[in-house]
């Protein structure tokens, strides 16, 4: 066993406060506030819309309050947040936050940057780690909308710079850098992102650390009003743009197809994405390239894209949880029943809802337009006759297996101060 990454006073410290401005009347306020602002929306009139909305805002509000409780330049820390699955740890119990579509395969960790400021991150990876990256983005008003990419590190481009023990430090600040920096632009507002995307819940993530090398004279910390005045100030156009990102994400197309693969900005990875509206009896096949990638994963998502939870329903896959057809592709049924396909993806009741797929760490060369092989609806009725005779099968008793596993494996994140104790 070693030591949990996760498991840090910095995120304790960042919970607790989060978990306290979501109580404060003021901030509860402009929740209800942001709710009226939900329900005048179409996707509330529909039965998954209503039933979701008051657990897609409370994720957004969450999110926030932890965006805002790391927010301070002069000493960041590295906190995890946007992982929407309920946790109880640290003697409290953490609802989840998330924004759009998340992934429970990843630890996204933020880290606040001012852009003029020298800062140093110290990365440790475990001896088999998860796909990484590190990206720079300019922070949008508000921290309303997706950051503009100032550049990235990826696992493959860390590595060839580690000591023996994993360990490497990245630069970070407006100069001009060697092979482990990233460039930032002066004044402006900065978030630095760790991925640790694992392609297996074993893995154990990096450990990080950040540190800046040039604090501002006459620092001093935020009160806890001062964050929550930023809290109320960016709830509204925050909701705003969660709330709507559903409107126009990978742009306007028919349900039950797939957008993509789409290159990530900073090149570390593609994704391919889109809706799904299933009729009673229906559900989604989609068969796909793995193309050799470090990682690759599956998720759904509500109507809103928050992704019901990862523990108790099978609405993810990652490549140690799949079981590939013996030509190498993977092929996914996303239903509402189990159709006996070994890679299902449950839609935990859902009707309609998002559906997403990652590469990441793919191979330079490797064919895009192939990566998505097939997409078309199926008839749960007549499973047999629909796919595949190659396609993996599941037999209930494996299947329980394989819902005992996913639960146990996702407990180490949380469950305990070392890593694989559930």
């Amino acid at each position: 066993m070693i030591v949990n990454p996760l498991w840090t006073e910095d995120q304790a410290a960042a919970e607790k406060l989060a978990l306290r401005l979501i109580e404060r009347p003021d901030i509860r306020a402009a929740r209800e506030s942001a709710r009226r602002q939900m329900l005048a929306d179409p996707m509330s009139d529909t039965l998954d819309g209503r039933l979701r909305l008051d657990r897609a805002l409370d994720q957004w509000v969450l999110g926030l309050a932890m965006r805002e409780a790391n927010g301070d330049t002069a000493d960041p820390r590295v906190v995890w947040n946007i992982s929407n699955a309920p946790r109880s740890w640290f003697g409290h119990v953490y609802g989840g936050a998330a924004v759009a579509i998340d992934n429970p395969d990843n630890f996204n960790r933020e880290i606040p940057i001012d852009g003029s400021g020298q800062y140093e991150i110290d990365i440790r990876f475990s001896h088999d780690p998860p796909q990484f990256s590190i990206v720079a983005e300019v922070e949008p008003v508000h921290h309303a909308g997706l950051g503009r990419n100032l550049g990235a590190l990826t696992l493959q481009q860390l590595l060839p710079h580690c000591d023996a023990d994993g360990c490497v430090t990245v630069t970070v600040g407006p100069q001009e850098g060697g092979p482990t920096h990233l460039r930032t632009e002066r004044d402006a507002r900065i978030q630095v992102y760790t991925r640790d995307s694992q392609r297996d819940w074993r893995q154990v993530p990096a450990e990080v650390r950040a540190r800046r090398l040039d604090p501002p004279t006459g620092w001093r910390p935020r009160t806890e009003n001062d964050i929550a005045a930023a809290v109320v100030a960016d709830l509204p156009a925050w909701v705003t743009f969660w709330s709507n990102f559903k409107n126009d994400f990978l742009g306007s197309h028919q349900p039950n197809s797939l957008v993509g693969p789409n290159g990530r900005d900073g090149g570390w990875g593609y994704l391919a994405g889109g809706r799904f509206a299933l009729a009673e009896g229906q559900g989604l096949l989609v068969t796909i390239d793995p193309a050799a990638s470090y990682y690759t994963g599956i998720q759904i998502a509500d109507p809103w894209t928050i992704s019901p939870d990862p523990m108790q329903r099978m609405v993810s896959l990652n490549s140690a949880q799949v079981t590939p057809s013996n030509d190498g592709t993977i092929s996914y049924v996303v239903a509402g029943i189990d159709p006996g396909v070994a890679n299902w993806i449950d839609t935990a009741g859902l009707e309609a809802g998002w559906v997403m797929l990652r590469w990441q760490g793919v191979p330079d060369g490797a064919d895009v337009g192939r990566f998505i092989r097939e997409v078309r609806l199926v008839n749960l009725a007549r499973i047999e006759q629909e796919i595949d005779g190659a396609i993996p099968r599941i037999d209930i008793v494996a299947r329980g297996r394989q819902l005992r596993d996913r639960a146990a494996q996702h407990g180490f994140r949380t469950g305990a101060a070392t890593w694989g104790e559930a």
